[in-house]
């Protein structure tokens, strides 16, 4: 069970076990918002109702809005589906896998950035090979955009539902 954790301005921060809302609640450093029907934490005198989102008393200072590109938030952000084929990860054969793909190949001086990297399955990509995906007639399905902490938290609450 996943409780969601907002900051003061009312911006979901991140996604933690609900006994960890719970923590935060008793410790006084976060409010609950909502509760899990009919799911409590008891201890041998006092039962707690869970958490499902809380949000934080004193406001935290978040460095960068902006999430940092990892394979995992790559696909979070690409819900999972091929930028070329379309197919989702659950569509995908025994041997293949979502990958990271280049729109400028690094080869070529491409960048490792949020809007030059799409998702795409391994046979996608290793058909695109270094090429510009022009050249071997692959337009991604998809636009390239950079998304914050708050969308990629939000997409992996959607996601788990």
């Amino acid at each position: 069970m996943q409780c969601l954790v907002y900051n003061t301005t009312g911006e979901p921060l991140e996604l933690v076990p609900s006994l960890m809302g719970l923590a935060l609640h008793l410790r006084g450093k976060a409010v609950i918002l909502e509760v899990l029907p009919g799911r409590v934490a008891r201890s041998v005198r006092l039962s707690f109702p869970l958490p499902k989102s809380v949000v934080l008393c004193r406001h935290r200072r978040v460095r960068s809005r902006v999430a940092s590109l990892s394979n995992e938030h790559l696909f979070l952000r690409d819900e999972h589906r091929c930028a070329y084929c379309g197919r989702h990860r659950r569509e995908l054969g025994p041997r293949e896998r979502l990958t990271r793909d280049h729109l400028v190949p690094r080869a070529r001086g491409g960048a490792d950035t949020w809007l030059n990297v799409v998702t795409a399955c391994s046979t996608c990509n290793h058909r695109k090979d270094d090429r510009l995906a022009e050249e071997v007639g692959h337009v991604p399905r998809v636009t390239p955009w950079v998304p914050t902490r708050g969308e990629l938290v939000a997409r992996r609450l959607m996601q788990k539902r």
